[in-house]
């Protein structure tokens, strides 16, 4: 016999984005007493991964808003479109964010743009095996 599904669990989302926000800030101060003690370059170093770390969440946020629009069985239907076009709008706001970042800020490290953005997603991923 099979069991049913779980429900929704938007509420426990919505903490884990908290959590993921405050794994943020810390993030944006460890770099930033990181770039003032060790590497004096002028914050670039911190003011980069704070910069990829904030891209990465705002995507994660978007996703997650898309992925919460409709919920119950009967909008199963829905709920599977959204997590398709949120899945795109994530990848879209990703590239053209990288673009953007790329074009605009200057000076700007990328490797520590990078790090930045890897760490949050790997936050984001331990979270979510959290979930489950």
């Amino acid at each position: 016999m099979t069991k049913p599904a779980k429900r929704t669990q938007k509420d426990q989302i919505g903490v884990y984005l908290k959590r993921q926000a405050w794994i943020l800030f810390i993030l944006i101060v460890i770099a930033s007493i990181l770039d003032v003690a060790w590497l004096h370059s002028g914050l670039i170093v911190a003011k980069s991964s704070a910069i990829g770390a904030l891209l990465s969440f705002a995507t994660q946020a978007v996703f997650a808003g898309f992925i919460f629009w409709h919920t119950g069985y009967r909008a199963r239907g829905r709920i599977v479109s959204q997590l398709y076009r949120g899945q795109i709008i994530k990848w879209l706001l990703t590239v053209f964010g990288f673009a953007l970042i790329f074009i605009i800020i200057k000076p700007l490290s990328a490797p520590a743009l990078f790090i930045g953005f890897i760490v949050m997603q790997i936050s984001h991923s331990w979270m979510l095996w959290h979930i489950r």
